[in-house]
Parts: C-alpha cells; structure tokens; sequence
C-alpha cells in the first residue's frame, strides 16, 4: 500500500538502542526482568488540520486605532489519530514522502475527524488568545492524513492474553516539546 509519510531518520538498530536504555526510573523499575525485546515498525495515522484565522480586534481598539483592520492568516496542527492529542505543526522542519508499506503495518485513526478539529480549534484559541487577543473567526480550510513512523520495542515473550509491555520510538526524529 502507499501511503504518505513522514521521512524516516532513525533506523532499527538505533532504535534497539534507546530501548535496552528502558526509558526513564520508572521504566528501568517495570522493565527490569525484561530483557528479550521484539522490533517492529509501525505507521500511525496523523491529521494535518489548516485553520484559516481571521482576527478582528475588540471595538475600543478599532476607535483608538482607525487604520487597525482585520488580519488573515493560516495555521497547521496535527492531530495524533491514536491518541487524539493535538499540536501545533511546523511544516519546515518535516519532509513528507510517498512510501510502500504492508497493509498489517498501519494503524489508522480511531478519532473522528470532527473531534480531532474541535481540539486543534481550541488549541489555537488557547495560543492566540494570550498572544494577541481580539476576536476570532476560524474555519477548516484542508485536512491531510500523513502517517508517522514509529519502531515498537515489545519487552519481554508475546503471548496472546498475556500484558505486553511495549516503548514506542518515533523513527521520524521528531519529538514533542512540552513548555510550562
């Protein structure tokens, strides 16, 4: 099947790495008996969601400002169709290629799409709000499904019914940043 995806920069091998390391002190402390690890590599469905923003200042700032109009401008998310999370994409720092892919190595959004939009909505309320106020109008204007590849480290025997301890590894090299 193709598909497209964002470009891998990691490999197996260095993924098999970063999982003999069993994350941070509470996975070295759940994984510590573990020492038998399978790879797989796996594609997860993510959405990339462009808003079309229209901000239109509050009406005091306008009879201050009489030459302030409205601004457009345009803002990418994507949304994570495994988990639902959404964040703010910057689309120079990812290269999105087509690739071939087995059909068993998909995972495709479990997320409607509508919940998905509805949370980048209020993400970007959230951002531009505290940065610039006012009013603003906001419409979908395209939604694009990219898969992102991920190496799975399983720890431990894979046995039907049994819990699997598993550490995904983002093989695209890109990483969610959280600021507090």
């Amino acid at each position: 099947m193709v598909i497209k995806s964002f470009s891998k920069k990691m490999d197996v091998n260095e993924a098999q790495k970063l999982a003999k390391k069993k994350g941070n002190f509470i996975g070295k402390i759940l994984l510590k008996n573990h020492d038998e690890i399978n790879m797989k590599e796996l594609y997860i469905e993510n959405k990339i969601i462009t808003f079309s923003i229209t901000f239109t200042p509050f009406a005091f700032i306008r009879r201050i400002f009489k030459n302030y109009k409205e601004k457009k401008m345009q803002i990418k998310v994507i949304a994570n169709g495994s988990t639902g999370g959404v964040a703010y994409y910057d689309e120079n720092e990812i290269n999105i290629e087509t690739t071939e892919v087995k059909k068993d190595d998909l995972q495709l959004s479990d997320h409607d799409i509508e919940k998905l939009i509805t949370k980048g909505n209020i993400l970007i309320r959230r951002i531009l709000r505290r940065r610039i106020g006012g009013n603003l109008k906001m419409e979908v204007v395209d939604v694009q499904s990219v898969f992102r590849p991920y190496h799975v480290a399983f720890f431990g025997e894979l046995i039907e019914g049994r819990k699997v301890r598993y550490m995904p590894i983002p093989a695209d090299g890109c990483k969610v940043k959280k600021t507090f």
